[in-house]
């Protein structure tokens, strides 16, 4: 699916307005930053944006052109937490195991936060959802059914239907903190994209709390 393009400059204007809204700002060093997944992530606008808010990030994306252009921007700002890109065709079959042997190559087990945006592959959500740990962050923005009508993407395994990103949510046992089903508008109040939005983050299996809330 085509990302916006971006430079270190301009990354917080063109980041999505929700993930702007909802990824913490956090205080603290390279060592100790807690790790970001950036899931299909283009040129990397949301991956700079988590860069600047003290975030360290696993940026993954097929195109490695992309991937390079992200490294640029990210050097040239001076990013003092740390970005690692990974090549890797997340419609893979064993795109996942990669993903892992790559994290786990950093001593990265497991994720604290997850960013999705206009990406969907249904047949890797619950893959998706094991690599957030325990009261891990999901922030999860893509196409839904009535784009079709508003322009590209139009076809049916790019859009979610009504209220699945939300019934996705609670079947996978999350907490579920804000959720939107939207047709969005410009300036001029004309609709141009159906989407759906999510803020959740991951329950404890054991307990089945929130670790977030104690």
């Amino acid at each position: 699916m085509t990302k916006h393009p971006c430079t270190a400059e301009r990354s917080h204007c063109q980041a999505s307005g929700w993930v702007q809204r909802y990824l913490p700002t956090l205080a603290g060093d390279a060592v100790s930053a807690p790790v970001l997944l950036d899931w299909a992530c283009g040129q990397g606008r949301h991956s700079l944006l988590a860069l600047d808010r003290g975030w360290q990030v696993l940026a993954v994306d097929k195109d490695p052109s992309a991937l390079e252009r992200l490294r640029e921007q990210a050097q040239e700002a001076a990013y003092p937490n740390g970005l690692h890109c990974f090549a890797i065709d997340l419609e893979r079959p064993d795109s996942l195991e990669m993903l892992r042997c790559a994290a786990l190559d950093l001593g990265i087990h497991d994720m604290d936060a997850l960013v999705v945006t206009n990406y969907l592959y249904r047949l890797h959500w619950r893959a998706m959802m094991s690599l957030l740990r325990p009261g891990g962050l999901l922030l999860y923005e893509t196409f839904a059914e009535g784009q079709q009508q508003l322009g590209r993407p139009r076809r049916g395994s790019f859009l979610l239907q009504a209220g699945e990103l939300l019934a996705k949510a609670q079947q996978s046992n999350l907490a579920i903190f804000a959720f939107e089903d939207v047709v969005e508008r410009d300036e001029r109040s004309q609709p141009i994209a159906r989407v759906q939005r999510l803020y959740a983050r991951k329950v404890d299996p054991v307990s089945g709390a929130d670790p977030w809330l104690g």
